[in-house]
């Protein structure tokens, strides 16, 4: 039951925007009109049902934002809502589903009559734009998740659910005749081969047109020893979702489905394709069959409209992480391909290193990339090739590389021996600049060319590393070169705007070095962050109490990255073309909800645990 009283609160906090846009007359009418209403634990604020001629701004206590029996968002202290009931969009979030404001504790509010409301938007546009660009936005969001249920539809959606090609099978010592008639009785696009000793492989349309027609084979010729064994399965009851980052990984455009161990079907990549149309799929064939690095250019700004679209159907940054480093790494690939003559191609490797290395670039951050080039190897075009390589990824939204490593920089294209002088130097001769290399270069992964030359320069570093505690004490210094703040949050209940927060040098890089340094010491060769932390739990490197934290922490605070990164207008609107806006990674305490404020709160508690023992470990205080 509502309480109103027709009273002036002093208590209003003018320094929460938009509020902070009005002046000082301003503020003093809006006091002037403002009502105060109390309300009990569980009393109902707002509903579909009841209209409201306010907008309510909590002054004490906490209100959830229930979407049926489900609670979406937590309010506290400073936020505001109603403005959609205000206007008409009542309660409706788009679908069937009734939006509810209930209070979690006995709570107050302040209310903004509509009246106040549009005359000091009137009289003070900016305030106004802001007010109204809030309810815009918001309408959008739910335009966007009306377009996007399909999306979430799949994302949750088992394979059970799709449609299953029949798996049609014969025998290993069929002829090629006898697989090409299979598939036309029974119009299928593959047949599966039974091999003498128990393997199934397979054998598509494509392939028998490339041995009969292409090569020549007799159409007598036994399909056993032609098939391809070592088939990608997944389990009827896995999720769709991880069929796509399966096929986007591997480049096929089928997968063979079991159940309880027996092949049941094959899901096929236009049964997908089907459903969505902006997808990684699209974006995967883009890609393939690109002849130009304008194709790629094209394929390569979609990505940003898929991340926004996974992550809006709430899909986890990890799975979106998996599936952005496949597409972005098939993007690199692609175009030093398009690039690079084919002897160059065998005799270099094409590496990505930073968090592009480590599998976890969300958004389009500063390239970071190297050439290892095969001992001997002499490539007379190569500076203009490395540099036509740097050229484009910038016009596809790549930002250069503060810090110049690129390819284009002789420093990073050079052979494998320069290479390993390069790490030898690194190692033994360590500078702030060595530790950095070091580093960026440990995290280091093969995009196109000779794998191996990483592999074996990998493995010069790792046998190079001493038991030196100097040196793995240097090497971990930087996950404390940046302060992670414990006291902003009081600010926020004492009526006080709250700092910015650099969450990547507050969060994330604490994490992301310290896990490094603890993997390089044990001379691991994992990269990702996350199975770095896991690979140290399990031989005893890290309590696996504080492992689990951190994989989630980790996870929350690239989570709130990207919710603040994908809140920002598209990176085209009003940019030139060919260029993107710049990454942001500040986070304003005072405008996230109470749940997203308590568990950054949360992480950056752990991550000041995390580094104390880091600073304990690798004698950092010492």
């Amino acid at each position: 039951m509502q309480h109103a009283m027709p009273t002036a609160s002093p208590d209003f906090d003018f320094g929460q925007p938009p509020f902070d846009l009005l002046t000082d007359v301003q503020r003093a009418a809006l006091a002037g009109a403002l009502d105060i209403a109390l309300y009990p634990r569980d009393a109902v604020l707002l509903s579909r049902e009841e209209p409201t001629d306010a907008l309510f701004v909590v002054l004490r206590g906490t209100v959830q934002e229930r979407r049926g029996s489900e609670v979406a968002a937590v309010h506290g202290p400073g936020d505001r809502f109603g403005l959609q009931a205000l206007y008409g969009a009542a309660g409706n979030t788009g679908g069937t589903i009734a939006r509810r404001f209930v209070a979690a504790e006995d709570c107050a509010c302040h209310l903004i009559p509509r009246a106040a409301l549009e005359a000091l938007a009137v009289e003070n546009p900016q305030f106004g734009a802001a007010i109204i660009g809030d309810f815009a936005q918001r309408m959008r969001d739910l335009a966007a998740l009306r377009s996007n249920r399909e999306m979430a539809a799949l994302t949750m959606a088992r394979i059970r659910q799709a449609y299953l090609h029949p798996p049609l099978f014969v025998d290993a010592t069929a002829s090629l005749r006898d697989a090409a008639e299979a598939m036309r009785q029974n119009r299928a696009s593959s047949v599966l081969v039974r091999g003498e000793d128990g393997a199934v492989g397979i054998l598509t349309g494509t392939d028998l047109r490339d041995l009969v027609v292409l090569d020549g084979r007799p159409v007598s010729e036994p399909v056993g020893p032609l098939a391809r064994y070592g088939l990608l399965t997944l389990d009827r009851d896995d999720l769709l979702f991880n069929a796509l980052v399966l096929m986007t990984k591997h480049a096929v455009r089928r997968v063979v489905v079991t159940e309880n161990g027996a092949i049941v079907g094959l899901l096929g990549q236009s049964d997908l394709l089907a459903v969505l149309s902006n997808h990684s799929q699209v974006i995967g064939l883009q890609v393939e069959h690109a002849t130009d690095p304008a194709d790629l250019r094209r394929a390569s700004r979609s990505v940003v409209e898929l991340i926004r679209t996974l992550h809006a159907t709430g899909v986890k940054v990890s799975f979106i992480a998996d599936l952005v480093t496949e597409l972005n790494r098939r993007i690199f690939r692609k175009l030093f391909e398009l690039l690079a003559p084919p002897e160059l191609l065998a005799n270099s490797c094409l590496i990505v290193m930073g968090s592009e290395g480590r599998g976890e670039q969300l958004l389009k951050t500063d390239q970071d990339n190297g050439l290892i080039l095969r001992d001997g190897f002499d490539c007379p075009d190569l500076p203009g090739i490395v540099a036509d390589f740097t050229r484009h990824l910038v016009e596809f939204g790549y930002p250069p590389c503060p810090g110049n490593i690129m390819v284009s920089n002789p420093d990073w294209t050079r052979p494998l021996a320069g290479y390993k002088d390069s790490l030898f130097n690194w190692i033994h001769r360590p500078d702030e600049a060595a530790q950095m290399n070091l580093a960026i270069f440990y995290d280091a992964a093969p995009v196109a060319g000779d794998a191996t030359l990483l592999a074996e320069a990998k493995d010069y570093l790792l046998g190079r590393l001493q038991d030196n505690q100097m040196f793995f004490t240097q090497f971990a210094r930087p996950a404390l070169s940046f302060d992670t703040p414990s006291g902003l949050f009081a600010a926020l209940f004492e009526r006080r705007r709250a700092e910015a927060v650099d969450i990547k040098k507050a969060g994330i890089f604490p994490i992301v070095h310290g896990v490094r340094a603890l993997a390089l010491e044990k001379r691991r060769a994992e990269t990702n962050t996350v199975e770095r932390i896991q690979v140290l739990a399990e031989l005893g490197a890290l309590d696996r109490k504080m492992a689990a934290d951190l994989v989630e922490a980790f996870t929350i605070l690239s989570t709130i990255r990207l919710n603040a990164r994908v809140d920002l207008p598209d990176e085209n609107d009003g940019a030139e073309e060919g260029t993107e806006l710049a990454i942001d990674n500040l986070v304003h305490p005072d405008r996230l909800g109470k749940l997203d404020r308590d568990q950054f709160k949360d992480c950056l508690s752990l991550v000041k645990s995390f580094k104390e023992l880091i600073a304990h470990h690798f004698r950092l205080n010492h």
